[in-house]
Parts: C-alpha cells; sequence; structure tokens
C-alpha cells in the first residue's frame, strides 16, 4: 500500500455507501443535519490486551465495531455511523489493509450503517482500534443511575460464553482437555451487540449498562450509580448449556463465567409491574435493595462475599 491516502481512496471510502454525510471521506469532517437524541459513544481495542497476539486482522477490525456498538444499546439508540481511528504496524502488507476492509464491511452491513471518517497512522508495535459510533433515537431519560429499590434485576442471553471462548482460544492444554466449541470461541470473537433489544426495552427499564467487564462487576456499576443494593441469586443466572459443560467438567466454575467478562449483553432493571413486558431471552436475576451491598447468593442460599472475588475486567 502506497500510503494512507491510497487505503482511505481504494479500501474505506467505498465503506462510506456514498452517503453524502461522509463527504467521500476527503474532508475533515462529515456534516449530519437533523438528528434526534444523538447518542455517542467511543472504544478502543489493543491486541495483545483486547484480543490475544496473532488474531485475524479482519477479525480484530470487525470486533472493535460490534464492542463499539454496544454502548449505543444502552440507550436503546439506532446505530447510523462510525468513525475509525487506526494504529497499525509498519509491517503491514496489502493483504492486511484488504482483510481490515473487509472486516469493517461485515460489522457495517450487518447493522446497515456507514464508516463516515477517522484517522490512520503507523507505529512499530500490534494493531490498535479506536471506534466512535454515532446513533438516534435514544432515550436520554436512561443510563446507569435511575434503578430504584424494588425494580427487578435482568440481563440478556447467556453469561461466560465468551469467558470460555476466549480460554479455549488461549489455553492449548484445555484445548487438549476439552472439545474446542466454535460457538463459545465465536462468542468471544463476534460480538452481538443488543441493538434491537435496547430499542425494545428503553421505553421501560429503569437503567441500563451493557456487560463488557463481567456481570458482577456491572451490576456494581450500576449500583454505585443509582445509590442502591442489590439482592443477586447465581442460580438464576443464565449459563448456556455448552458453557455448563465446563462448570460439570470442573474447568471453571460459576464465578469464572460471570467475573469473565466480553458478553456484550444487556443487564437492565425494571418495575416489577412490567415484568410481562421482558423478551423470552431475558431472565430475572435479582432484584434491588436499598443500602450499598452486593448480594451474591449462591445454589445453596449461602452469602458469597463478593469482596473477596475479583468482580470483572480492569482497565487500569
Amino acid at each position: 500500500m502506497k500510503n494512507e491516502f491510497n487505503f482511505i481512496q481504494s479500501k474505506l471510502k467505498p465503506l462510506s455507501f456514498n452517503n453524502k454525510e461522509a463527504r467521500g471521506l476527503s474532508d475533515d469532517c462529515a456534516i449530519f443535519n437533523n438528528l434526534n437524541d444523538l447518542a455517542i459513544s467511543v472504544d478502543t481495542s489493543v491486541e495483545g490486551v483486547h484480543v490475544p497476539i496473532g488474531t485475524d486482522i479482519g477479525i480484530q477490525s470487525r470486533r472493535a465495531i460490534l464492542r463499539a456498538l454496544s454502548d449505543l444499546a444502552t440507550f436503546g439508540s439506532s446505530p447510523i455511523c462510525i468513525f475509525a481511528a487506526m494504529i497499525l504496524p509498519k509491517s503491514f502488507q496489502e493483504s492486511d489493509f484488504d482483510r481490515i476492509a473487509e472486516g469493517y464491511r461485515k460489522a457495517l452491513i450487518e447493522y446497515d450503517i456507514f464508516l463516515a471518517g477517522g484517522d490512520i497512522t503507523s507505529q512499530d508495535g500490534l494493531p490498535i482500534f479506536s471506534i466512535t459510533v454515532l446513533g438516534d433515537k435514544g432515550n436520554v431519560e436512561l443510563g446507569r443511575n435511575k434503578a430504584r429499590e424494588g425494580d427487578l434485576i435482568v440481563v440478556s442471553g447467556s453469561i461466560g460464553d465468551s469467558f470460555v471462548g476466549l480460554n479455549l482460544l488461549m489455553d492449548d492444554d484445555l484445548k487438549q482437555k476439552s472439545l474446542v466449541d466454535t460457538n463459545l470461541v465465536n462468542k468471544f470473537l463476534i460480538p452481538n451487540p443488543q441493538i434491537e433489544l435496547g430499542k425494545n426495552i428503553k421505553m421501560f427499564a429503569t437503567s441500563i449498562i451493557d456487560i463488557s467487564d463481567g456481570l458482577i462487576s456491572e451490576i456494581k456499576h450500576l449500583c454505585e450509580n443509582s445509590k442502591v443494593g442489590a439482592d443477586i441469586n447465581i442460580i438464576d443466572i443464565p449459563i448456556s448449556i455448552e458453557a455448563k459443560k465446563y462448570i460439570d467438567s470442573n474447568i471453571f466454575n460459576h464465578i469464572d463465567l460471570i467475573t469473565g467478562g466480553d458478553d456484550y449483553e444487556l443487564l437492565y432493571t425494571i418495575d416489577p409491574k412490567d415484568e410481562n413486558l421482558i423478551d423470552e431471552n431475558s431472565s430475572i436475576i435479582g432484584k434491588i435493595i436499598s443500602g450499598n451491598k452486593i448480594n451474591l447468593y449462591s445454589k445453596d442460599k449461602n452469602l458469597i462475599d463478593v469482596n473477596k472475588i475479583i468482580l470483572g475486567y480492569k482497565h487500569f
């Protein structure tokens, strides 16, 4: 690849899909008119930190977008476009740039959005992607600080699949001991941001947060922001059949799965009167209480001291 301008024009400009706001990726800014309740978020992905070293660069670029989109789901926002900043190795060849563009294309088409701009530079280190996402029609009343005493705590999907998938990718001994489940690996490599669910619950959920750093960690964030506590029943936390095999084999335990992170499901609270509005893929796992304690109960109803476990991913 000759230079960044050639990469933009030949590989990235087609990903604007001729949307006039992107201005052909030739100007310093994209211009938008008449956006309603604009939601903006940014997310960064670093090889060796957020994905194992050696992960296919096309998967990295696709995953970077999908992770960022998950934040928009917490406001029930409809994604519009992304801005992509990249710091890429100086050693990259044209085939690497092709794979980056293809990874972007898959994510953009899946969510009917477009690339509106970004930035590119190079270094001697590993790839870094920083994705800014824009969405509209978000519910400005939502967030992490509106949970109330008596609210039910709900989680979408299943928890821990991505944690197991990451460990299958990284642990050679684990690969030999167990049947590598492609579905679990893909749960990590190709997240599924809950955009449609966010839209469906935004008018009755009292608070929403996405699960990126681990379920228990996100419960803690939500409670701290809302100045409440929580009762959580570990037996009610949904675990997939595939992931449960690793618990039954004593390879992992429930605590591993609910603190592992990278689930990209939604954790939300609702008024009990709205219980009939939650969908079949969501599960009630507890309730909001007064005070500031998080009470995590085992299958035997014993209280687990959350202060003695690592709650989830730490950014620093």
